[in-house]
């Protein structure tokens, strides 16, 4: 019988902590290895939704325990769902596949005989719906913004603060600095004594700043 590690992963901490889309992911990996005769021995976890492949560390030590022998199938919903990126995912598979280990995935994806062309042609159109999403979804806010509706919650953050913090951004700072310099201009935060770059980042989001 096959050991199998399973790897699941949200995209934020209000999925992970409601529930929503983790435990749905966990009840398909336990049937699948189930029904597919496998031994799950056990399941890692990322919660994020950058880019990063460094903060994948549910997925570090997933493919660690596989590389140490304790297991030897990494079972995912889909590849995309495993990766952040095109280039990130086929090295994943070409590790797998030169390593003598399988990534196995819900929707019928297999390394053992998928070709590397075939999971790069998979990785790339899910890359590319990705960057179309996110690019649709700012768009959408742009106009809704120009359009005078109110996105979400109302901010609590004043207006000539946000024009602060996007004049800021275009001047090249990053969220952390700019949360710095709000500090040190004594400017109040929102919601404790010091502005973090997550709320920083957050205005440049609903402002449509990248």
């Amino acid at each position: 019988m096959s050991r199998a590690i399973g790897y699941l992963r949200v995209s934020t901490n209000r999925q992970a902590e409601s529930g929503y889309g983790l435990e749905a992911q966990r009840d398909q990996v336990e049937q699948f290895c189930t029904v597919n005769g496998m031994d799950l021995i056990g399941l890692h976890i990322d919660v994020m939704s950058g880019r990063k492949t460094d903060k994948l560390h549910g997925r570090i030590a997933a493919v660690s325990a596989i590389q140490s022998g304790i297991a030897n199938v990494l079972v995912v919903n889909t590849l995309d769902r495993s990766s952040r990126s095109m280039a990130d995912g086929a090295k994943l598979v070409a590790d797998a596949k030169a390593e003598g280990w399988r990534i196995v995935g819900l929707d019928g994806t297999d390394s053992d005989t998928v070709s590397q062309l075939v999971a790069h042609a998979r990785l790339l159109v899910a890359e590319e719906e990705r960057e179309l999403i996110s690019k649709r979804t700012k768009q959408g806010l742009i106009k809704a913004r120009q359009a005078g509706k109110q996105l979400g919650k109302p901010s609590t953050i004043d207006r000539v603060t946000i024009d602060h913090i996007v004049e800021l951004r275009s001047g090249g700072m990053g969220t952390k600095a700019i949360a710095r310099a709000l500090d040190t201009a004594g400017i109040a935060a929102p919601r404790s004594n010091t502005w973090s770059y997550s709320t920083v980042r957050g205005v440049l989001e609903r402002e449509g700043v990248v």
